[in-house]
């Protein structure tokens, strides 16, 4: 069993070792300020350009009115491979409303004649982007993208990458880094990592927003860093939806794949993305607190298969409790970290996680999760319909360990 070997300590940014191991609005960065108008008191709550729309009309008079327009008809009910699981579900993702090759990755229809702009050059190399407000729209791109700064936008696009380096030689690079003090919105990106980056977006930055990107061809899908020697919020404030994460490699940093991991974040929400691991991959999700305390996660209406737990959200500083080991008592944290609504299917190996959904020490004080203990509601495995609130699938052939 791959135990949770993903402590990172590092110096701005960059790993010396990594192991297996709010909530911003897409686009926008929330700080939202209360307005007031002279909206009805039903609208109060929308913004004064929204509340005009949903003010009810004006009456006019019987000659005035038009017919009423017929009634749009309800969507056909989804396929029915969609609820019971299986290859033809993860043959089509998209027709079962899950994030898959064909809905993420680049619009081609909002580009200019429905193509991408080469950008061509060495896939190792680093572009660097250094003004804020940037906007790379509908490029082909060859090479990592290093955003230097605030409020950086990449959208229906291409991305082919590779650091040159394998192994932990790796750690830290990835296809698009958000560094230190800056921000960025990925929106509808395809990524290839080429198997020789770490993660397909690293974020030490101030905020990170992820829609629809399709990732593949590195060790960690996204790697929310703490760079404390910069800032305590390095890493903080992400958003994380409607993506499709696949096709891992072990090449690149410890060889330990997961789709999401930290050393230690907060005030992220990641849902309705695929994470299509294997049973040979760390997880779907990981959550640690090595470098600072996480909390403020929701973890929500996801579809994950594969992993050697599907989930983990452990407390592990100064130690993870285990015989001979410091208690995860009185160090850094996990709290808040919540799970609702995800599907957990066996397709990876006719199991569900090789060992299990949720990573679970045998020994407490947290039994495995996090410090204000599990946080889980609405969680099931797909092909059977099994509730895993309150601990690992049982029967039925679900667990591969």
């Amino acid at each position: 069993m791959r135990g949770p070997l993903a402590r990172v300590t590092a110096s701005r940014g960059r790993p010396r070792r990594v192991s297996a191991l709010m909530v911003l609005g897409f686009g926008v960065i929330l700080l939202m300020a209360a307005c007031s108008n002279s909206t009805p008191a039903a609208n109060s709550a929308l913004p004064a350009s929204l509340a005009a729309t949903a003010a009810p009309p004006a009456p006019s008079s019987p000659a005035a009115s038009s017919p009423a327009a017929p009634a749009t008809p309800s969507p056909p009910p989804p396929p029915a491979y969609c609820a019971r699981g299986g290859a033809e579900l993860w043959a089509h993702l998209a027709d079962c409303g899950w994030p898959g090759p064909t809905n993420t990755g680049p619009d081609l229809s909002q580009c200019p004649g429905g193509q991408l702009m080469a950008n061509s050059g060495s896939i190792a190399r680093t572009i660097e982007i250094s003004t804020p407000n940037t906007v790379i729209s509908c490029e082909d791109i060859q090479g990592m993208l290093d955003i230097q700064a605030q409020n950086v936008t990449v959208r229906n696009s291409i991305i082919e990458a590779t650091s040159g380096q394998t192994g932990e030689d790796a750690n830290g690079t990835a296809a698009i880094k958000v560094e230190d003090g800056a921000s960025a919105i990925i929106d509808h990106v395809k990524i290839n990592g080429e198997d020789g980056v770490h993660a397909c977006i690293w974020h030490q930055g101030t905020w990170l927003a992820v829609n629809a990107v399709n990732c593949y061809g590195v060790d960690d899908g996204i790697f929310s860093w703490a760079d404390t020697s910069f800032s305590p919020t390095t890493g903080d404030h992400f958003v994380i939806k409607n993506s499709y994460f696949h096709g891992f490699t072990t090449a690149t940093a410890n060889g330990h794949e997961d789709g999401y991991q930290t050393e230690g974040a907060s005030f992220g929400l990641i849902k309705h993305n695929t994470y299509r691991m294997t049973t040979n991959a760390d997880s779907a999700v990981a959550i640690w607190d090595s470098l600072k305390d996480s909390h403020d996660i929701r973890v929500t209406h996801n579809l994950i298969t594969g992993g050697g737990f599907s989930i983990y959200a452990e407390d592990y500083n100064p130690g993870d409790g285990g015989p001979g080991n410091p208690s995860a008592v009185g160090g850094f944290s996990d709290t808040d970290i919540s799970f609702t609504r995800n599907v957990f299917s066996a397709y990876a190996a006719g199991c569900v996680g090789q060992f299990g959904v949720w990573f679970e020490r045998p020994w407490g004080p947290y039994d495995g999760g996090p410090t204000d203990g599990w946080r889980r509601a609405g969680n099931k495995v797909l092909e059977t319909g099994q509730n895993v609130d309150n601990g690992n699938p049982s029967g039925g052939g679900l667990s591969c360990g």
